[in-house]
């Protein structure tokens, strides 16, 4: 945890802590001066927040906080449409560590925690996205959950036919002719419940396979609403046209960041450290922030080491190769990954395009 740079400014009016459940939402109310109000319980409805939001607006102006949780969504949209987008605050679940890590944890204590550090000006906050880039994200995660559960059964379909002796390449997936090869292969398994199992499994795949061609379509129809995400495609080596609308919808705008290496440690892809008595204990990488953002950074970095036409591509590929002779394959891909986030957050707020050269050496194109 890092020194506070600056004073807080406090907030004319009462501070609202909202901890959310889909059973039951508590809440804990300070005045002007941080002390307690009250402390209480609602049902989790619309009609329970408005009612609750109307009797404390009677009292002056409001200002609320509540953890990113699984089901804060709908409360935060109703909250933005009582108190304005400036009085609602989200907190960020693995920041709040005075609550997480708390020996007498409690719904009345985690209320008040969540209302107390919005009251002093310290709640970490979480990127709330909305509108069109909420809508971009959603098709983003569906496009990649689907994507998941293919791959897997593809890995399941070929492993079921290497048990019958018979076998095929990764990259008859790719073509229609590949597929009836496929086709032809599962047909010719006519006996015992492998047979089952592969024709499951092959028509599993072709759902699946529909699924993330709508999908698919969908990001890309979503992602014409951004021109950030054409850009990110056309300057970042390694991002095409599935993963920029991820990095664009997972983190928001970058020019948000105050420098590259925060936006880089929003990605969660940098390493932590621990400086105690003068002994320094480097940490692995914090794994903060969205897991979808790591996981279209370090796919970006796979691409490059396949790429074998876009020069900016080849030397990157080139780099991270070189890497493996000294660390680990991972730890390299990381290390390119922190590359790429901090060249997004440059194209953005500095304007600059991307240098290859610059980051990764090797020789301009």
């Amino acid at each position: 945890m890092k020194k506070l740079t600056r004073r807080p400014t406090r907030f004319d009016g009462l501070t609202l802590g909202l901890d959310v459940h889909k059973k039951v939402i508590q809440w804990c109310l300070l005045d002007r001066n941080g002390d307690e109000l009250a402390n209480d319980q609602i049902e989790p409805t619309r009609k329970a927040v408005r009612w609750l939001i109307r009797r404390l607006q009677r009292q002056g102006a409001v200002q609320a906080s509540l953890e990113a949780t699984g089901c804060y969504l709908w409360i935060h949209d109703l909250l933005v449409e009582l108190l304005g987008g400036a009085h609602v605050h989200v907190a960020a679940p693995s920041r709040v560590r005075v609550i997480a890590e708390s020996s007498s944890k409690s719904d009345e204590t985690d209320a008040w925690w969540l209302a107390y550090l919005l009251f002093e000006g310290r709640l970490p906050e979480a990127f709330t996205a909305e509108g069109d880039l909420r809508e971009l994200r959603i098709a983003c995660r569906e496009l990649r959950s689907v994507t998941d559960e293919r791959s897997d059964l593809m890995r399941r379909l070929k492993s079921h036919l290497a048990q019958v002796g018979l076998n095929f390449s990764s990259s008859d997936w790719q073509s229609a002719v590949g597929w009836q090869r496929i086709g032809k292969l599962v047909e010719s398994v006519t006996e015992g419940v492998r047979r089952q199992a592969i024709e499951r499994l092959w028509q599993r795949i072709q759902s699946l396979t529909e699924e993330q061609a709508y999908w698919s379509d969908q990001v890309r129809e979503l992602s014409g609403r951004f021109e950030e995400v054409a850009l990110i495609e056309q300057e970042i080596p390694g991002f095409g046209e599935i993963l920029s609308p991820i990095i664009w919808a997972e983190l928001g705008d970058p020019r948000r960041y105050t420098s590259a290496k925060a936006f880089a440690k929003a990605t969660g892809i940098t390493p932590g450290h621990r400086i105690s008595a003068g002994r320094r204990q480097n940490k692995k990488i914090t794994r903060e922030g969205s897991a979808h953002v790591r996981w279209a950074l370090t796919r970006a970095v796979t691409s490059c080491l396949h790429c074998t036409k876009r020069q900016a591509g080849v030397i990157i590929g080139n780099w991270v190769r070189a890497r493996f002779q000294r660390q680990s394959k991972t730890r390299a891909i990381v290390a390119a990954a922190r590359k790429l986030a901090e060249a997004i957050w440059r194209l953005f707020t500095l304007g600059e395009a991307f240098d290859v050269t610059r980051a990764f050496g090797g020789r301009a194109a």
